[in-house]
């Protein structure tokens, strides 16, 4: 029985097709590979909407870190400074080049500000979804900021120092207590499964 379509138009249905199918195999290899978490992991310096030092802020000015991620040391998310923070400071202290014209982050902040539009910050030191951390907690144990981001006040564009991985993670909650903490334990935290995934 001959076919319903041309040899013809058959060949081009199974170009397509294969075409379709080489594109999906690229595309998600691609896509694997682009979001896998160890490609964003050590190293991961996204570029942010508002380019801010914080080796002006938190190294030459002295900022404690706590002055803009404010409730670090009381709730489990480090607040992400909203514009208001900024303009505590930035109402008065406005950047300018010599020729007298304000510098082109000064003047994105002011925008924001006057459009009272959100900085949409990019995540830096981004957990994955199923993995729970507790900031407070965290500080209540006497764990430096540096402890996991690094030193904050040497970079002018904030990096990850450390894969947030969870071996990275237990590597840490595995160290024996300080000697003040005898009696608690026989290690720095709790390794249970349920102490980070809830």
């Amino acid at each position: 029985m001959p076919g319903i379509f041309s040899k013809q138009f058959d060949r081009r249905i199974h170009t397509l097709v294969g075409v379709i199918l080489l594109a999906t195999v690229i595309g998600v290899s691609f896509s694997l590979y682009a979001l896998w978490p160890a490609n964003v992991e050590a190293g991961y310096a996204p570029e942010q909407p508002i380019d801010f030092s914080h080796q002006l802020h938190a190294g030459t000015l002295q900022i404690d870190c706590r002055y803009c991620h404010y409730n670090v040391d009381r709730e489990a998310h480090a607040a992400i400074p909203s514009v208001a923070i900024c303009m505590n400071c930035h109402q008065e202290v406005q950047n300018k080049d010599s020729q007298g014209r304000l510098k082109p982050d000064t003047a994105r902040l002011l925008e924001h500000w006057l459009a009272k539009k959100p900085i949409e910050w990019v995540k830096v030191h981004d957990l994955a979804d199923f993995a729970y951390f507790d900031h407070s907690r965290h500080m209540s144990a006497g764990l430096e900021c540096e402890e996991c981001h690094g030193k904050i006040e040497k970079m002018e564009r904030i990096e990850r120092q450390y894969g947030l991985k969870m071996g990275w993670c237990l590597d840490c909650h595995r160290k024996e207590p300080p000697p003040e903490w005898q009696g608690s334990g026989d290690t720095w935290a709790s390794s249970d499964c349920s102490t980070c995934h809830r």
